[in-house]
């Protein structure tokens, strides 16, 4: 692993320090824009300015998400990120998150006024729930309630991923989709969210079987705890439960005939195009449950911080933690599927 942390250890920020970072009040900032075909590139931008109730988070690590993968080879241009956990740099004198908390960023927003909403569960908003994002930056702004504290011990890359998709997506899908006592766990797709639901099964006693065309992710995945693991086809396999992760039309067809008789496919990875599925034959005679899952909501984070509690080896997910400015050998190597989780330093 290359590690760019150099304050690892250090005593937690406090609200003297970060009113002094911004005694002179920096106007602009670095972040990480992609211009598209796998190319990334440092650009200075104004400093964001934030609104009544907002918080500007000076962030000290994001984290790549898989599903970047597609805004990094396409022609899109732009600013990403959606994990990332740093300091509050500037509240509102009576704001329930103060100068100097550290903070992880939860990147939904939803209404705060719905029945789910109310509930913790604003990725059901009835409101359509706002996707936060561009958080690969030196500087966030984000809602006050989209801030979850942190303890000081906690390093910041591994903050990213505690309040992001790496910790909340294998959380919610437990809650969605239980391991089944004495059945095997099928995970098809080993890139960062199918070994975080790798790790987060094996640590809580299922036996897992990935499967990833990667040689490197496959090795990984045994790394995580996973009890075997197979290239796709290498060989027949069934399993009480089955997570896909890949996102990948024909590879979810493919993955629904590995499921038991009886037994449970989740959908993990994002996918939006047609599916064929014959009802008769998947739903009805085999009974087939079919779920889906979405990041994670506010009821998750309890479980969240209780498996970091207990010893959940979080960190061995980022396989490349590089500085902002090498993020470009990161990320080439992250769509060459020799990476797991990369962490960028700010």
């Amino acid at each position: 692993m290359n590690d760019a942390s150099t304050d690892r250890g250090a005593g937690a920020p406090d609200a003297l320090t970060e009113s002094s970072r911004l005694a002179e009040r920096p106007t602009t900032m670095r972040r990480l824009r992609y211009r598209g075909e796998g190319r990334v590139e440092i650009e200075h931008v104004p400093l964001p300015v934030r609104a009544p109730g907002e918080l500007l988070v000076r962030i000290e690590a994001s984290a790549v998400c898989g599903s970047e993968r597609h805004d990094l080879l396409t022609g899109v241009d732009g600013n990403f990120g959606h994990e990332a956990a740093g300091v509050v740099a500037e509240a509102d004198p009576d704001s329930p998150v103060a100068v100097g908390t550290r903070v992880g960023l939860y990147a939904v927003k939803g209404c705060s006024e719905c029945g789910h909403c109310l509930r913790g569960r604003e990725t059901m908003c009835e409101r359509t729930p706002e996707i936060l994002s561009g958080w690969h930056a030196e500087y966030a702004v984000v809602p006050v309630r989209c801030a979850r504290p942190l303890a000081d011990d906690i390093d910041a890359g591994v903050g990213a991923m505690m309040t992001g998709d790496p910790l909340g997506v294998p959380v919610r899908a437990a809650r969605r989709a239980p391991s089944p006592d004495g059945g095997d766990v099928v995970v098809v797709g080993l890139g960062p969210v199918g070994l975080a639901h790798v790790l987060v099964r094996a640590f809580r006693g299922a036996r897992v079987i990935g499967v990833e065309p990667s040689p490197f992710r496959r090795q990984l995945a045994l790394a995580l705890g996973a009890q075997e693991v197979y290239a796709p086809g290498e060989r027949d396999l069934s399993a009480a439960l089955v997570i896909e992760c890949t996102g990948i039309a024909p590879v979810i067809e493919q993955s629904l005939a590995l499921v038991e008789n009886g037994g449970v496919f989740l959908q993990s990875g994002e996918c939006g195009d047609p599916v064929t599925l014959v009802p008769s034959e998947v739903l009805i005679h085999r009974e087939v449950e079919l779920k889906g899952s979405w990041y994670y909501a506010s009821e998750d984070y309890g479980t969240m911080n209780e498996l970091v509690a207990d010893g959940l080896p979080l960190g061995q997910l980022a396989t490349h933690d590089v500085r902002a400015e090498d993020a470009q050998e990161a990320v080439t190597a992250f769509l060459e599927g020799a990476t797991g989780k990369v962490l960028v330093r700010w």
